[in-house]
Order: C-alpha cells, then structure tokens, then sequence
C-alpha cells in the first residue's frame, strides 16, 4: 500500500521545526554535565573555591544604598562630585559551615533555577516532537512553565537577598534589613520574569484555541 505524504510526518521538518532553540537546550544540558563532572573531579582529587565551597573564604557581593562618598575621596573622582551605591565583596576569611551555606544559597538556587527551566523547556520539545505543535500537552506545558518562571524568580531574587543580608550580619556587627532587601529584589527582577510568564501563558492560550478550533472542524467535517 502506497503512503500517504500529506499524513506521513516529515522527521527532517519536526527537528527544523525546534530548532534553533532545540540546539541551544542541547548544548547547555552537554555544557554543564562537563562542568559538573569537572567540580567533581576537583572536589574528590584536588581542591576547589566556588561560591563559598572549598577550604578557602567565602564571599558574596552586597549592595550598599544609602552611603555617598564624595571626591576626591574616591581616585579619580574630581573634587565636588560625589558617588553613591556600589557593590562590594563581604568575605569570612575562616568562615563557618552556616557562612559557607549562606554564600552558596545566594547562587545555588539560581543555578538550579536555570537547570529547571532547561529541562522543562527539553522537556516541552520533546512534545511538540511527539504530539505536534498543536497540542493540549504542549499547551499545558506552556501554562506550566510560564508560572514556574515567574513564581521561580522572584523566589530565588528574594532568598538570595535573605542569604546575603544574613551572611552580612555574621561579618557587620550594624543592623541589616533583610526583610526589606528581599522585597526591593524580588520587585526589581520581577519585570523581565513577568514579561516572559506573559508570553508563555498568552502562547499556551493561543495554541489552546487552534486546537479547539481543529476539533470543531474536525466535528464537522
């Protein structure tokens, strides 16, 4: 029996289709299986500093607000100007198990986050490959993870702030605000993460309608 070309699905056009994001996914996934598989190597055979891991200090970048230094105190500052605000490294040069945690909480869940969101997107591919384009499952998936990016972020903006503000108190004997901080972070990083969440719900809805549309006219047909 002799196929039918309009129902027998192109393998070529479906990887086109995903592409170039497909290839982007494919990369980090291969990149940071690399690069976890070097920190374990270092980690088990050698030494290793990243983000308060190893034997060395631990750091972390604060933001200072409300502190203005005026030239030519700073070089290179002419005299009468003055700068505010700026970021600097607080470091424990023999910290603690708790110092060493609060450094890595204030990148680890973002890491994790991004890893998330990769799989989740490989994930999503995965079932346009299988189901097509227009489908319920790509739709629900798309509502998925525009919520997750959304909730995701302005979770890991406030608990690194947390982190950084409670590593800060260990080394400053003055007060920090915390509770402010994480909420100042989570509303400034909240636009871009919104925008995003936005454009995936917006997308799952309009795939949703085209294959509600598709069942109608296959009802009628």
């Amino acid at each position: 029996m002799q196929l039918d070309i309009d129902t027998t699905p192109n393998r070529g056009t479906d990887r086109k289709l995903t592409q170039p994001l497909g290839g982007a996914v494919r990369f980090i996934l291969i990149a940071a299986a690399v690069l976890l598989g070097i920190v374990l190597i270092f980690a088990v055979f050698g030494t290793i500093q990243l983000g308060g891991l190893g034997s060395g200090p631990a750091c972390t970048g604060v933001r200072l607000t409300g502190i203005t230094i005026a030239g030519p105190a700073v070089a290179h500052l002419q005299p009468g100007t003055t700068a505010t605000g700026g970021t600097v490294a607080l470091c424990a040069s023999r910290p603690t198990a708790g110092q060493r945690a609060l450094v890595g909480l204030t990148w680890i869940p973002a890491v994790a986050m991004y890893l998330a969101v990769v799989l989740l997107v490989a994930q999503l591919l995965q079932v346009v490959h299988t189901a097509g384009p227009f489908a319920m499952a790509v739709a629900r998936r798309l509502r998925f993870l525009g919520w997750f990016v959304l909730a995701g972020s302005v979770i890991v903006a406030a608990s690194q702030s947390v982190a950084q503000s409670a590593f800060a108190s260990t080394v400053d004997a003055g007060p920090v605000p915390a509770v402010s901080h994480a909420v100042s972070a989570g509303l400034a990083v909240l636009l871009v993460p919104l925008l995003i969440a936005c454009g995936l719900l917006t997308l799952a809805r309009v795939i949703r309608a085209g294959v509600q549309m598709s069942d109608d006219l296959a009802g009628t047909v």
